[in-house]
């Protein structure tokens, strides 16, 4: 009884925010139905990528699947945040975090923007939120797995969330590791560039994010 009375405090809005992710997710796969399937082959092969970042960097697709990301990353930062507190698992919380996570997901993109624009490496910066943003669709996929075991199917399992929830950050930490590595040839006449490219918009916007979230749970 006391697991039931536990569930019911978020039951009902996690259900909501799941729903609309796999809702975006269905609607981008119904509207572009031939490069959904494109797309998943890029979690395994740059091939997709190579193919389709001159054709149209900017589709509906991407940013749908995006979008779903963003939400299903909140979500999961949720449940680990306060992994050991169910009481904090309340809508306002999700909502501070995703509404952080979207700020920090913006702000980075029109920092970086900026500083390529200064720097005369805009195309380089284009070609790399291009795959950035190609993983984070993949992603989004992922991320709805992992939250409906997490919030459902084993919610008061400690050991079985951490155990997924640091597989889950060495598969973003690959694929960061991948985008890095790829484009990092395209720096290499500019050394000193791509050092400030890792310091201002790599490393210190996900401390800041990482701070962020500290302070919500310790409230």
């Amino acid at each position: 009884m006391e697991v039931i009375e536990r569930h019911a405090q978020y039951d009902n809005w996690t259900t909501l925010v799941i729903a609309s992710c796999l809702l975006l997710l269905a609607v981008g796969k119904w509207i572009y139905k031939n490069e959904f399937n494109q797309l998943l082959s890029a979690a395994l092969s740059d091939r997709y990528i190579k193919v389709s970042r001159n054709e149209n960097p900017h589709d509906g697709l991407r940013i749908t699947a995006v979008i779903a990301y963003t939400i299903g990353l909140a979500l999961w930062i949720t449940k680990m945040a306060f992994i050991e507190s169910d009481t904090s698992l309340e809508f306002k919380n999700f909502a501070l975090i995703f509404t952080g996570l979207s700020v920090f997901i913006l702000t980075k993109r029109y920092l970086s923007m900026m500083i390529a624009s200064l720097m005369s490496f805009d195309d380089i910066l284009e070609l790399i939120e291009y795959h950035r943003n190609t993983y984070r669709a993949i992603l989004g996929l992922y991320l709805v797995v992992i939250n409906l075991v997490i919030y459902y199917a084993f919610p008061d399992s400690i050991e079985l969330i951490t155990a997924l929830s640091i597989v889950s950050i060495f598969i973003f930490l690959v694929y960061n590791f991948i985008i890095l590595y790829i484009y990092s040839k395209s720096f290499l006449n500019h050394s000193f560039y791509f050092i400030l490219y890792l310091c201002t918009l790599e490393i210190a916007p996900y401390l800041l994010l990482y701070k962020y979230i500290m302070l919500l749970t310790a409230d």
